[in-house]
């Protein structure tokens, strides 16, 4: 199995729902944002993988909440105070959220859904596509000693190398790769129009880096972003017998497990499948149990 979730699900009673002010918010990418606001209920519980829901208070349009994925967490000097999200800009939600400032308010729901638990690895392989970076950020960190998520710390093994993989439309669409060099990953681009890194998709970009071949022992996957490029990575770590975790990105509505509208079909033990809920029971899943 890619990833054991019975040790970081996120239960709902243990979230926070809390007013956040926002302290900065700046493009870093083409319709890409990054905001940090100031929720420390939310902050220190999180672990890499988790989501929250926010919401623009006092707003009826759009009504419902919208699921972003905890970037990264900060300390004020005392505590974790602060969380960053980043998110590209394609609905009501996101348009009007990238017309914040510094000082406004939001409302947020989390730290929800489970988190990445990944086996023992001496490689870990972050491969993100689009905006799918956002989930993965903080697993690199954690994994290379930088940083400690959650209440009580988690203290999951670390990784000799950690290799991030990513894949965009053109090189106006990656943020802040700094960040994912700062913290010593080794970092590799792809683009459709060749315009950075290798020229095609994430999965291309990854024949060309491991051309050589993988050790599938000592080497472990976690992937993020539009679902047809994680069935791709999928089946490309399958065929080579690396474990691989996945974190959907399936639309929600409620982020709690009420309403059902996430859901994906999971794989059983017994060679079936059955509806999941992304919120709750995901969004990370082993990906050999998702039926693309």
């Amino acid at each position: 199995m890619a990833s054991d979730t019975s040790e970081t699900i996120c239960h709902t009673d243990s979230a926070h729902h809390v007013r956040a002010r926002i302290v900065s918010h700046d493009q870093v990418a083409e319709a890409t944002w990054r905001i940090r606001i100031d929720c420390p209920e939310i902050a220190a519980q999180a672990v890499p993988g988790q989501f929250a829901m926010l919401r623009i208070p006092d707003r009826t349009d759009p009504l419902l909440a919208r699921p972003l994925a905890v970037y990264d967490t900060f300390s004020d000097g005392v505590g974790i105070r602060y969380a960053d999200f980043i998110y590209l800009v394609h609905g009501r939600f996101t348009t009007a959220l990238s017309a914040a400032r510094p000082g406004d308010e939001l409302t947020a729901w989390g730290p929800l859904g489970n988190g990445f638990w990944l086996p023992p690895a001496e490689h870990l392989v972050l491969v993100a596509g689009g905006i799918g970076q956002t989930a993965l950020f903080a697993l690199a960190r954690e994994r290379l000693g930088k940083a400690r998520y959650g209440l009580p710390h988690r203290d999951p093994p670390a990784a000799r190398q950690v290799t991030f993989c990513w894949g965009a439309r053109h090189a106006g669409m990656f943020a802040d790769v700094k960040d994912f060099r700062g913290a010593g990953c080794d970092v590799h681009l792809a683009t459709l129009d060749g315009s950075k890194g290798t020229k095609g998709t994430v999965v291309d970009l990854l024949d060309t880096r491991f051309a050589g071949g993988i050790d599938a022992a000592t080497t472990r996957i976690a992937c993020c972003g539009p679902e047809p490029m994680m069935a791709a990575v999928s089946r490309w770590a399958h065929a080579r017998g690396v474990p691989c975790a996945v974190s959907l990105e399936t639309p929600m509505a409620c982020g709690i497990g009420i309403c059902f509208t996430c859901v994906a079909r999971i794989r059983d033990a017994d060679g079936g499948w059955d509806y999941r809920r992304t919120c709750v029971e995901g969004p990370i899943f082993d990906a050999e149990c998702v039926e693309w």
